[in-house]
């Protein structure tokens, strides 16, 4: 079998492995489900983040939210706060990198809304910051982490 094949195979393993794991979440994942459904059926929004994979599914997310999922129906306030290039460096430069998401939070999130973080290792000081910026202004969060 050649090198491609066998990384072709591992993935789809690893997938498989991840999408049974997800299985053991279900309590977890249906919370978080229901706390989104309930601040938006409240009137308030969603925001979400994470670095650069990451940064991308937060994008994605808030994009499902606010044009379309499954079906056409309303559109639902969210906004990614990885996606303003101007804004991440502008913050980065003037606050430092730690400092990107907690700003927006500060700038974007009122109590009743919800954080949505995105991260591989649950470790990154950006992520952290905003987590405690939406925490003492009274949002909601969920922490979607990777690996283990």
């Amino acid at each position: 079998m050649s090198d491609i094949s066998l990384s072709f195979n591992q993935a789809i393993d690893d997938s498989t492995r991840t999408l049974e794991s997800l299985k053991k979440l279900e309590t977890q994942v249906a919370k978080a489900a229901e706390l989104i459904q309930e601040c938006l059926q409240a009137g308030r929004k969603i925001l979400a983040c994470g670095n650069g994979g990451s940064a991308a599914d937060a994008s994605h997310f808030a994009t499902e939210l606010v044009v379309r999922f499954t079906k056409d129906r309303r559109a639902q306030p969210a906004i990614c706060l990885a996606s303003d290039g101007g804004l991440l460096t502008a913050a980065a430069n003037d606050y430092g990198f730690d400092e990107i998401f907690a700003r927006q939070v500060a700038a974007f999130g009122q109590p009743g809304d919800a954080l949505i973080c995105l991260t591989t290792s649950g470790k990154s000081k950006n992520i952290v910051r905003a987590l405690e910026e939406a925490k003492a202004r009274k949002l909601k969060t969920i922490a979607l982490l990777g690996r283990d």
